[in-house]
């Protein structure tokens, strides 16, 4: 078919033909393409193979490097070019793994799966087109695995005429995706361990591939911030107690961190929950954290927080008798099995329902809390703090500072008393807006009230 994109050019060819042990060409005038006039086969000496001498268009030059280069980088025999043989690779050079499969030879990449789908899939005899090939992905990585495909001598296997840009979609064709999808799994399975889904993993085994269950581990639960992008990855946590935690609100997390960072108070090491893995036997047989509430004492009446619950309005930051945290765990080995622990916490910031400010939340401490000012203020960021993305808001810097302020504040008035906060305040604004006019090496005296402000630099001695 390609011999047709010379149509309207001068075209010569000259072959050797075995059966008449003889040479001959035939010369093709710009006109003869269209006229259904006879052409002349004359004999010719050559002794071997094809030529095709072209008429050489200008508008060729500048591009017949760079074309020819193009075409016998994938093409399966050495392609000359002013009398030098043109580079070539293999097209599965860098799979991690190959296979022959039905005049094909089929590689599996990684991190294939996150290209386009028009990118180079197959290699059509140098012709390269994409082609949607199956995807695997282990559960907890974001590096798709594919494949490519080197078409050795598959004639079932055709491309759409007369562009040659896509494959024809017919039974060789989606044969070709199931055999690509199964030697994507046995790539896997040659690996000392892998962390498929548990739906991949029965894929791979419906498609014939056996292996074993992905590795027995899941990474350690940490607290989510409400500025947070995604969830916080711990470390991964191998042959110990493990208990599966779900995802909850920010200030929910926050709150049982508390609680949690205190030796093993649970009996196991808290881990993030990963469904993906549901139906494996080892992820099955761990226990659950089913619930995660507070109990608040203010001592004539005890209210709970969970995950969307609101406090009353009535409700306003500052101490309270106390702040439990009550955890319950469903056991594996029977379906009406739980645990319940209650857990001491020193402070709780409750969000009720806002995002990105203080207006809703309440921050309660207990009485016997040990929190510094510095600590709650912390507390506070980490359990509200949400950057505006609106195009009309501050930078996230200018948000963060103002809110980090407020959160002092909060902080200071709760733990320290209200003269103590309104001092504090007073020294973070001198030190935002006036200590840096201050010239290096000297000092003020600064007194103030009832409308009016007295300055005066102290004497050089007393200032050194």
């Amino acid at each position: 078919m390609g011999v047709f994109s010379l149509a309207g050019h001068r075209v010569e060819i000259r072959s050797y033909s075995r059966s008449a042990a003889q040479g001959w060409r035939v010369v093709i005038t710009p006109d003869a393409w269209e006229t259904g006039a006879p052409l002349a086969v004359e004999p010719f000496d050559i002794g071997a193979g094809t030529e095709i001498l072209i008429d050489f268009p200008e508008s060729w030059e500048t591009a017949l490097d760079g074309a020819a280069a193009h075409c016998a980088l994938h093409y399966p025999l050495p392609v000359f070019l002013h009398g030098n043989v043109q580079p070539r690779a293999d097209f599965l050079g860098g799979a991690i793994h190959v296979e022959q499969w039905e005049g094909c030879r089929i590689g599996v990449f990684r991190g294939l799966g996150n290209r386009p789908l028009d990118c180079p899939r197959i290699n059509f005899h140098g012709l390269t087109v994409g082609c949607d090939f199956p995807i695997v992905s282990e559960a907890d990585h974001h590096e798709p695995w594919s494949v490519k495909v080197d078409i050795v001598d598959s004639p079932a296997l055709q491309l759409v005429l007369p562009a040659h840009k896509e494959m024809v979609q017919n039974e060789a064709l989606e044969a070709l995706k199931i055999a690509a999808e199964r030697t994507i799994f046995r790539a896997f399975a040659a690996r000392e361990s892998h962390r498929l889904s548990f739906a991949s993993w029965r894929r791979a085994n419906d498609l014939g591939v056996q292996m074993p269950e992905a590795a027995a581990w899941l990474e350690a639960w940490a607290p989510q911030t409400a500025d947070g992008h995604g969830l916080p990855s711990g470390e991964p946590v191998v042959n110990e107690p493990m208990v599966l935690l779900d995802n909850y609100e920010p200030d929910i997390d926050q709150g049982a961190a508390q609680a949690f960072s205190n030796g093993s108070p649970l009996g196991r090491r808290p881990v993030r929950a990963r469904d993906a893995f549901a139906g494996y036997s080892w992820y099955d047989a761990l226990p659950r954290v089913a619930e995660i509430a507070f109990a608040i004492d203010t001592g004539d009446r005890i209210l709970r927080y969970a995950d969307e619950d609101v406090l009353p309005p009535e409700f306003v930051s500052g101490r309270v008798d106390s702040i439990t945290l009550d955890v319950t765990i469903e056991l594996p080995d029977a379906s009406d099995a739980s645990q319940n622990h209650l857990l001491p916490v020193e402070a709780l910031v409750c969000r009720n329902g806002g995002y990105g400010s203080l207006d809703e939340a309440v921050v309660l401490v207990s009485r016997t809390a040990a929190i510094t000012p510095g600590t709650l203020a912390w507390l506070i960021d980490a359990s509200s703090f949400s950057y505006d993305e609106d195009h009309d808001s501050d930078s996230w810097d200018t948000q963060h500072r103002a809110f980090e302020q407020a959160a002092r504040h909060i902080a200071n008035e709760i733990l320290l008393g209200e003269e103590e906060a309104l001092l504090e305040r007073i020294r973070d604004a001198i030190a935002d807006e006036i200590v840096w006019l201050i010239p290096a090496g000297r000092s003020i005296s600064l007194i103030a009230g009832a409308g009016a402000v007295a300055l005066s630099f102290l004497p050089e001695a007393a200032s050194n």
